[in-house]
């Protein structure tokens, strides 16, 4: 399998990503057994059914420690004590103490949704958008003649959520929304070894679109996209709401998951770090309302 590179921005050292259950899934993307299941069962989301209830029964619970040590993660930023969950999901989703990620408010300052790995894309010089490898149409994952259209030559940001990271998402700006909606799929992993095995892979997976009206981005469409193993995205707020830069916007359940933004390019521009890794294949790794980019 293909190494998969990270820029850190706090070290400026260039790392590997570091996964997890990883034979599981190379069992289903490269093996003809795993392809079979994927085709047949996978897309009938009864596996994602039958893990979701697995990782949220209380036996599950011995998962937590593992994964913790397996990601050496930061258990004082947690909000609530390990022993009180009441099984994996619910640490999954876990929330964290107040000032644990920080927000940018400087209004031209373009922020992380999310704690993620970030890759951006000019689609004015793909006209398709890639992703590690692969290439599917802007029409095929919005399913919107008109916005397909309006942002055919915009800036694509993919934050890509890994198993460790935290898996809830904000708003970006001060703005409204008039709605949440749903585009049925079939759901896939967004972790490496799948997006090296799959062709067209998120066009595939279910995603949530919503239509952002912000006060310094102007129009920005974000779509929530649903991993193989997790199939539920939460919205906080699912019809017309306004909302506050920082606010909590939803969470995934268990797995790896993406949030993918688009931008008209006369109104923002992207972190000039961001973008030189981004050309070279290399996500950077961010958090959630870490600043990503400009007004312009």
């Amino acid at each position: 399998m293909k190494q998969v590179l990270l820029y850190n921005r706090n070290t400026q050292h260039i790392e590997s990503e570091k996964t997890y259950q990883a034979d599981g899934l190379a069992f289903l993307y490269k093996t003809k057994i795993g392809k079979t299941l994927i085709h047949s069962i996978l897309n009938k989301k009864m596996v994602s059914k039958i893990y979701g209830q697995a990782v949220k029964s209380r036996q599950s619970r011995y998962l937590i420690k593992k994964f913790i040590h397996h990601y050496n993660i930061d258990t004082s930023e947690i909000k609530q004590p390990i022993e009180s969950f009441r099984n994996f999901n619910a640490f999954f989703i876990r929330e964290l103490v107040p000032g644990a990620r920080p927000v940018d408010e400087t209004p031209s300052h373009l922020i992380s949704p999310a704690d993620s790995r970030l890759m951006v894309f000019d689609l004015a010089n793909t006209g398709a958008l890639p992703v590690k490898g692969y290439w599917y149409s802007l029409l095929d994952l919005v399913k919107d003649k008109k916005i397909a259209q309006e942002y055919h030559d915009g800036w694509c940001f993919v934050y890509r959520l890994a198993p460790s990271d935290y898996h809830r998402f904000c708003y970006i700006d001060n703005g409204t929304q008039t709605g949440v909606k749903r585009l049925r799929g079939v759901l896939h992993s967004v972790n490496p070894i799948a997006l090296s095995a799959t062709k067209n892979l998120l066009s595939k997976n279910y995603r949530e679109l919503t239509v952002l009206e912000t006060e310094n981005f102007e129009k920005v469409v974000q779509l929530e996209v649903g991993a193989l193993l997790v199939g539920k995205i939460v919205q906080r707020k699912r019809h017309a709401h306004t909302f506050r830069r920082g606010e909590e916007k939803g969470w995934f359940e268990y797995g790896g998951s993406t949030i993918i933004q688009l931008f008209k390019k006369q109104y923002i521009t992207p972190d000039p770090d961001i973008l030189e890794h981004s050309v070279k294949g290399i996500e950077t790794l961010v958090k959630m309302g870490e600043k990503t980019g400009a007004k312009l």
